[in-house]
């Protein structure tokens, strides 16, 4: 599950909080991989149970203890497993896709105008990659490891121009919308 390997990822880099663990998701995958804190939490409850993860009760003055969760050498293995192993291709799930396949009956310039917002969210969302770079700047200048600040820019590269090319077609689709024929009732299929 990307999510058990992603936290096992983080916890080698050191030993951490199910609370930080979130705040590292935010600020550094999150362009490609989000998580909630309970599943979060969740996961860490199963590692712990497989002999991934081993947790420790830090106590702390006048605030509840903490919990740190640390990688043991089977979840070093197991995930030097996963990142190796090829994963299946993933069946690609657009909502907004679903709104344009089933919109026979609204008129073009609604469809155009979906078309318009979607491409102005992912023009945000770019704008929103920047402070990503950011980070990935800081982390490197914090960690200082070359190999591991060309990975991580990989995956934002990936982000970036997967939305670029988006906007391209989305461009691109915009005049075939707009001159769309006009709108008629749908046929249930098999009728004449």
């Amino acid at each position: 599950m990307p999510l058990a390997h992603a936290i096992l990822g983080f916890l080698e880099y050191q030993p951490t909080t199910g609370y930080d663990l979130k705040k590292h998701f935010d600020q550094s995958v999150a362009h490609f991989w989000s998580a909630t804190q309970s599943h979060i939490y969740k996961a860490l409850e199963d590692l712990e149970k497989q002999g991934f993860v081993q947790s420790q009760l830090i106590p702390q003055e006048g605030r509840p203890n903490r919990k740190q969760y640390a990688i043991t050498e089977a979840g070093k293995d197991e995930l030097r497993r996963w990142v190796s192993t090829p994963l299946p291709l993933e069946a690609k799930r657009e909502a907004w896709l679903i709104q344009i396949f089933f919109a026979h009956g609204v008129t073009n310039a609604d469809i155009a105008r979906l078309i318009e917002k979607r491409i102005e969210a992912i023009r945000a969302q770019l704008a929103q990659y920047e402070i990503v770079q950011a980070t990935i700047d800081e982390n490197d200048r914090q960690v200082g490891v070359e190999r591991l600040r060309q990975l991580w820019q990989l995956t934002l590269d990936y982000g970036i121009n997967h939305y670029e090319n988006e906007i391209a077609w989305l461009e691109k689709i915009l005049p075939r919308v707009r001159d769309l024929p006009e709108m008629e009732p749908p046929r249930t299929p098999g009728e004449g």
